[in-house]
Parts: structure tokens; sequence; C-alpha cells
């Protein structure tokens, strides 16, 4: 319920983890800023003490330059020394291989045995009681320690680093593992270029072999198909252009043939016809043929002058008779001797045809029996060539790896030192600056992280933002912390009275406006103030809301429903023997019960005889009727009821009035005994009205807001009374 009197819900642990107060943090921060700032001076201390005791360790670096291959001497490009040996492709990845050599175990005991450098790594305790051998393993063990490998600009140049306690061994060790490398490259040169020969050797001599069984079957090959005189290819030419042309003779001979066939068939069909009508004559191409015709018609002619002359009796009619009918056996006889002629031309022809089909066939086979022929000695053909080529390629590799392996002696490796290690005149470790920068800024990281996690942890109600999202209703004010004054109780529950002019009573007064505000809109006449747990202030608290509602001109009783710890009577200076019990029980007055107090205006009614029962008393419909009575007589109505946590007499009487003020304590009260009050109010329909925060430290200004800047000040000697406390 807010000042409006809108309730709202308590946040749950969730939301508090999401919704981080920062000003709490810089809060602690600045509470524990000294021990903050001790711890940091005993880091920075602590780092000055264990430098000091530090041996100082040297460090030395010599380069050394990687080339990707060597001088292509011989005239070979990318197939030359390097690319026979195999040893660079002038990548990352051979740059990291060689990276890896430089720092590989292997090198380095090398160097270690090269150089001799086991009696100057290792003292005299510690190679007490080895072997050669193993005392090598170890000397190399710890050069592995000290000794790195740096390609930091990719440039092909890398840094052997070694640290020692000694400036002196450090740039010795780092030169003599730069000379180890170089051996190391060139003798891996000279291996791999006499290994690279051995090879070629032997691939050459499989290739001279190879080759010449090759041509050796080639050989006789060419023997067994008879091809020594005329190779394959002349003889496939050959019959190819013999197909050719009996082919096309062939196409000439069957066009001849199929002409003359067709000519004989009109001749035979024209035969059956007369001989002068007939045109087989014209056909025959015959001079002889038009001679005889020609003498038929003459003849003709003159025989049928003569048997118009003479008539058929007159021998020179026989005579002529007999020479035309001879003439015209003549064209008989010829005309059959043209068609005999013809069917000769036409049986010439189809002989001749025949004759050239079977050319054509007899090729075509001869030519197809030439095709595995052919692919026989293609492929042999092809294995030769191939034997060949390889053979050639070799011969040359293999003058060139000899004449490499030659030079090899003379030419230097791809491998050069460049920079030689020097010693150093400074050390490298241990570095005061370093060591102190970083215990201070792990002291400050830890100490930071303690007072962050002391307020992670910390459940208790810090600011008015805790307690409003806690108990889900708003604040109403805010009670400032008091500091040392008697450590009577009655002096302190009365503190509002007797300093009127007091920060507290400048609250108390702020909390008095805020409750009448609120309640400008509905009935809020009884009041029930609690508390989650004990001594958290609500006795002080109603105390104080009774003093000032009082000096407001309003009538106000304080109820001490408390009856297992009551303290009411004690503070106001009034007796406990007759009081609420009496009422309830019916056996007292209003008047008898009710005691006025110094404050005017304000008066009292305590608990009375302590009953067995508290709670069953409180429930009984004899209290109502007395609350609703003593509602007619005062404005306002203040029960001081026990703890909420403690027993249920809080939660019982939240039902009967018109609103419950919840105190809690800041620093002291926890956020979830407040939800779990808050909620077990309202559980049974009780209504919250608003929260006080109690013991809150003026210095602290998040709570500044309820204030209003006048009255005594945190320094006054009244504004630092004990705190209220129940």
């Amino acid at each position: 319920m807010s000042l409006t009197g809108q309730t709202t819900e308590p946040t749950d642990d969730s939301a508090d983890l999401l919704n981080i107060d920062v000003r709490r943090y810089l809060k602690a921060l600045r509470r524990y800023m000294f021990p903050l700032l001790a711890l940091i001076a005993l880091a920075v201390t602590g780092a000055v003490i264990y430098t000091s005791r530090q041996p100082k360790i040297y460090e030395a670096k010599a380069s050394v330059q990687i080339e990707p291959r060597l001088p292509d001497l011989l005239g070979q490009g990318e197939n030359g020394l390097m690319g026979i040996t195999g040893l660079t492709t002038g990548g990352l990845d051979y740059y990291k291989q060689q990276r890896q050599v430089l720092a590989s175990y292997t090198l380095i005991k090398q160097t270690v045995q090269d150089h001799q450098l086991v009696v100057k790594l290792l003292s005299e305790s510690e190679r007490a009681g080895l072997r050669p051998d193993a005392q090598l393993e170890l000397a190399t063990r710890v050069l592995q320690k000290t000794l790195t490998v740096k390609y930091p600009e990719q440039d092909r140049i890398m840094y052997v680093v070694v640290r020692s306690e000694s400036a002196n061994l450090a740039a010795e060790i780092a030169n003599d593992h730069i000379a180890t490398y170089v051996a190391y490259a060139k003798g891996l040169l000279t291996v791999d270029t006499q290994q690279a020969s051995k090879a070629l050797t032997s691939e050459f001599d499989q290739a001279a072999m190879k080759l010449q069984e090759s041509e050796a079957r080639l050989y006789q090959f060419q023997k067994d198909e008879e091809l020594l005189a005329v190779s394959l290819e002349d003889r496939q030419s050959l019959v190819s252009s013999n197909i050719t042309s009996y082919t096309a003779r062939l196409n000439e001979s069957r066009a001849r043939r199929i002409e003359l066939g067709s000519k004989l068939e009109r001749m035979k069909k024209a035969s059956a016809m007369e001989v002068l009508d007939s045109p087989i004559l014209m056909m025959g191409d015959s001079a002889s043929f038009d001679v005889l015709r020609a003498q038929y018609y003459t003849e003709r002619n003159v025989f049928l002058q003569i048997e118009k002359e003479v008539g058929p009796r007159n021998p020179e009619y026989q005579k002529q008779k007999s020479k035309v009918d001879d003439l015209y056996s003549a064209l008989q006889s010829e005309a059959k001797r043209i068609v005999g002629g013809v069917q000769e031309n036409y049986e010439a022809a189809l002989s001749t045809e025949r004759q050239l089909g079977a050319e054509v066939e007899r090729y075509k086979k001869e030519a197809f029996d030439l095709g595995p022929k052919i692919v026989a000695y293609n492929e042999i053909q092809r294995t030769k060539r191939n034997w060949e080529d390889k053979y050639n390629i070799l011969r040359g590799r293999l003058s060139t790896s000899e004449m490499s392996g030659r030079m090899n002696t003379e030419i230097s490796t791809h491998v050069k030192p460049l920079d030689p290690a020097l010693p150093a005149t400074k050390p490298v470790s241990p570095s005061l600056r370093t060591n102190v920068a970083i215990a201070t800024t792990l002291a400050l990281l830890l100490g930071i992280g303690l007072v962050f996690l002391s307020v992670f942890l910390d459940r208790t109600i810090k600011t008015t933002s805790d307690a409003q999202a806690a108990a889900g209703v708003p604040v109403l004010g805010f009670i400032p912390m008091l500091g040392e004054i008697s450590a009577d109780t009655k002096g302190r529950d009365l503190y509002v009275h007797t300093h009127p002019k007091s920060l507290v009573a400048e609250s108390c007064r702020a909390l008095r406006t805020n409750i009448l505000f609120s309640s400008a809109d509905r009935s809020l006449k009884t009041l029930i103030v609690s508390s989650a747990n004990q001594r958290e202030g609500k006795t002080t608290s109603v105390i104080y809301l009774g003093t000032t509602m009082a000096q407001s001109g309003q009538k106000v009783l304080l109820i001490d429903t408390d009856m297992r710890r009551p303290r009411l009577h004690e503070s106001t200076g009034v007796p406990r023997n007759h009081g609420l019990s009496n009422l309830i029980l019916g056996d007292k007055s209003y008047d008898d019960v009710i005691k006025t107090t110094e404050i005017p205006n304000l008066f009292v009614l305590p608990c009375g005889p302590l009953p067995p029962n508290p709670a069953e008393l409180l429930m009984t419909n004899r209290f109502k009727v007395v609350l609703a009575e003593l509602a007619t007589r005062f404005d306002r109505i203040i029960l001081d009821s026990p703890p909420v946590q403690a027993v249920t007499d809080a939660v019982v009487l939240s039902k009967l009035v018109d609103g419950v003020i919840l105190v809690v304590r800041a620093d002291k009260t926890l956020r979830e005994d407040v939800k779990r009050s808050s909620k077990a109010i309202h559980d049974v329909g009780g209504s919250i009205f608003g929260v006080i925060v109690n013991e809150v430290n003026t210095s602290d200004r998040s709570y500044y807001s309820y204030g209003y800047g006048y009255g005594y000040d945190a320094n006054d000697p009244r504004a630092a009374d004990p705190a209220p406390e129940v």
C-alpha cells in the first residue's frame, strides 16, 4: 500500500539479485576504505620483501635467419636443390616446423652434449650419484625450462631466448644452441641430398630396365606381325587407300551394270515387235544395221516397182523378192546380234561388280584384322614412350642431384646465424615494479571482492528501498540513530517529548504528517505497530508516534497488547496492575484502567495482569467490543503488539484494526523476516499501512528524502542519544 492507498507485493529473491543497489556497494567501499588500503599496503610490503629475496635472472637472446630455399645455382627453379631434398615449402607450416625443431628436446639435448653444458647447468649435489647419461637427461630438462623460441614478426627470423642466474652463461647457451641448429640443418641437407641421389639412382635403374623390356617387346611384335619392312602405319594406310579406291570402282561398275540391265530389259521387250517397227535397232548403235535397212528399203522399192510392172510370174520378180527377203532376214539377224551383245555386256558388268565387291570385302577384312594389332602396337609403343620419358627425366634429375651433393660442401645451408647473444647488464626478473603492481591489483580485487561479498550476503535492511521492496508497502518515514545517553529506558522512550527540536523529533513529526496525509481518503483510527522480531524499536516507535500525534492536538490512546513482555507502562510511568485484560474480562471500568501521562492528550491502557492465553483472549468478541468503545472515546488508538515472527498476536490483531505499521531496524532486521511478516498479515486479510525504518544512520544521505533539514544535526549531543530499543 502506497501513500495513496495502493498496495504492492513484496519482491522475491530473484528480483533482489537482479536489482543491484549500486549505492550500497559504494557505501560499503567507503566504510571499509581504510581496511582496504591497509590490505593493499600489506600486499605491497609482501611483494617488496618477496622480490628482494628472489635471485636475479638474466636473459640473453640470439637470432637466426631461416630462408625458404638455397640459391638456385643449377637453374632448377622450384625443382632445384631444396625441392629435391624436400626440406622447404616456404609457407607457414615450414616455419612452424622449424620453430618446433629449435625448441625440441632432441636439439636441446644435442646442444648440452656438444657444448658440455652439464657441468654448467647442474651443481655438484645434483650430479652426485647420477650416471653420465642421467646427468645429460637432467641437464636437458633444466635447459628446456629456461629456453624459449620466439617468432614474433613472421619475417623468417627466429629468436632463441635463454634465462639464467648468470648473464654470461645465458648468452653462451643461446649462441651454442644456434650453432647446434645450424649444424643440424646443414647435416640434414647433406643427408637428404644423399638419400635423394640414392633414391634417384634406384628409380633410374628401374626406368632403364623397363625401357629395354618395352623396346624388346616392340621388336618381337613387329617381327611376329611381319611389320619389320613395312611399318604398321604404312600398312594401315595402304589398306585404307585400297578400300577407298575399290569402293569407288565398285560403285562405278554397279552403275554400269544397272544401266545395261535396264537397256537389256527394254530390248527384250522390243524384240517381239516387227523388226522394221521395233526401236531395238535404234538402241543398238550399229552402223551395219543402218546400211542393211537402207538397202532393204531400196530393194523393196525396186521389188514393188517390178511387181507393178511385170507381175509375180516374172523371173525378175522372184529374184527381187528373194533379195528383199534376204535383206529382211539379215535385219532380223542383226537385231538378235545387238540384243545378244547387250546381254554379254550386262553379264560382263555383273561379273566385274562381283569381283570388285569381293576385293572391297577382302580389304575390309584385312583392315578389321589390323584393329587388335593396332591396339596392341599402340599400347606397346605408349609404354615404351612413358618409360623413355621417365628415363630422360630421371637422368637429368640424377645428374643435378649428384652435382648438388658435390656442391653441398661448398654452399652454406639455408639457416644462417644473425645476431649473437650478448651478456645482459640488467636482470629481467624479479621485477619490483611488476610484482608490486600485481600485488596491488590482487589485493585491491580481493578487498573489493570481500567487501562486495559481505554486502551481497548481508540480507539486512540497509535503505528505505530495501524496506519497501521487502514489505511491499511504502516507507512512511525513519527514526534516526541516537548516541550515548542515560541507560534509563524511560528517558529513551520519551526522547521526542523531552527533545522537541531534535532531529529525531523532526523525523517523527514528518512520519506523523505522512500518516495523516495518507489516511485522508479513508479511516485510519486504530493502528497496530509491530515488528518482525524483538528489540527492533516497536514500543519506542509507538510512544514517538503517540507523542507527535498528541502534540498536534489529537486525543491519543496507547494500548499495550503485548501480554507476554509488556513495557509500555514502564516508559510512560503508569501502573500495570489493572489494564486491558481486566476490560476484556469485564471486572474493571474504562476509567479505572485508562491512565494519563505527563504528555498532554496522550493516554495509556496497560496490559493488566498477564493471562495464560493472550492470543485466545484477543480473539474474543469482548475485545472487539472494547476496541469499538475505545474508538469512540479517542481520536487515535495505537496498539503495541508482540513481534509477528515470535507469536501470532499481531496477526490476530491485524484483522481488527484499520492498518498495521511494521517497524524495521536498519542493519539488523533481515529482509526475509520482513517478507514473512508481511505475508503472514496479508494471508489473514490484514492491511499493512506502511513501514518505519528505525536506527537510521543520519550520515547516510539515502534517507534524507524524508527529513526537513532543520533541528539538531548529527553532531548535537541531544541527537546522539542511545538507540531506542525494546
